[in-house]
């Protein structure tokens, strides 16, 4: 178990990311009760640290496999009730009895995270789905979860909107992506567009053909957004209730943050693209202003 020995000297730092002055998601924090903060906060902890290690240049493959197994162990010792190796897993713990969250809502982000270190690149959107529905939409079955939004229907939501919010990212991240040797965009795409996977990377041009790839996305990463909506529907909420305030928050942000791209001509190359806060504070009014559908 020593691989995750470390983890309490990095605990501060993982669980601040969320409330970060630049992080797109800090904003939906901010409309949780005490409860729901800390459950979340120790989830995405757990979160991060898988992605991280999978992240992690200076860990060769073996190392990261190790790292992982490791988690899915503290993973089993959470569900099991056996003693806790690190803080963590005593806030997950506590996150698990008070929200009722599953094994899945661990295991698919690890399942995830660990395709990082073995698949570089994806032939058809449908298996990036399959990937996005694992680091993404098993992450918004969670949060659902945590907002105690328990409509049969939430699955929906959760896997639409991961979905969306993730190939957000990957519109985002291209270059990025790239220069850590990853293609998530679909190679059957880039061919439709006549685009080679170099033409993603950071030092190359803005082609026509880059931005048509670039609209492409986004049109579809838009659809995803309006089927998450629909899914949302008045028979897609808890009894007596509605969605909940940071759900409606999390969308309106990263459909700004898409918008924001497109606006900016998919300059994605140029650095990360990230929203200010007037525009954050755009995001909360169109949230304020759905709030009741």
């Amino acid at each position: 178990m020593e691989q995750i020995h470390d983890l309490p000297g990095e605990r501060r730092k993982l669980v601040a990311k969320p409330y970060e002055a630049g992080s797109t998601f800090r904003p939906a924090f901010l409309f949780l009760d005490k409860e729901q903060r800390a459950a979340l906060s120790a989830y995405y902890g757990y979160a991060r640290a898988v992605d991280d290690i999978a992240d992690d240049p200076a860990l060769p493959d073996a190392e990261k496999a190790a790292r992982l197994g490791a988690w899915r162990a503290a993973v089993e010792r959470i569900f099991s009730g056996a003693p806790a190796a690190v803080p963590l897993e005593t806030e997950l713990a506590g996150a698990v009895r008070g929200f009722g969250l599953r094994p899945e809502h661990f295991l698919l982000v690890l399942e995830g995270v660990a395709q990082d270190t073995a698949k570089k690149n994806y032939e058809t959107f449908d298996e990036l789905k399959t990937y996005m529905f694992k680091v993404a939409s098993a992450v918004g079955l969670a949060c659902l979860t945590i907002f105690r939004y328990k409509d049969a229907d939430a699955g929906l939501l959760a896997e639409k909107l991961g979905c969306a919010v993730q190939l957000t990212n990957i519109i985002r991240d291209t270059a990025e992506d790239h220069a850590a040797g990853r293609v998530y965009l679909p190679a059957r795409d880039l061919r439709r567009f006549g685009c080679a996977p170099a033409d993603l990377g950071g030092g190359s041009n803005y082609t026509p053909n880059f931005i048509e790839l670039m609209k492409f996305e986004a049109a579809r990463a838009r659809g995803l957004y309006s089927e998450a909506d629909a899914s949302a529907g008045a028979g897609n909420r808890p009894a007596g209730g509605k969605r909940p305030f940071a759900v409606l928050v999390i969308t309106e942000l990263y459909r700004e943050l898409l918008a924001k791209i497109e606006r900016g001509g998919f300059r994605v190359k140029d650095g990360r693209v990230a929203l200010t806060a007037f525009e954050k504070g755009k995001a909360l009014f169109y949230a304020w202003r759905n709030r009741r559908r």
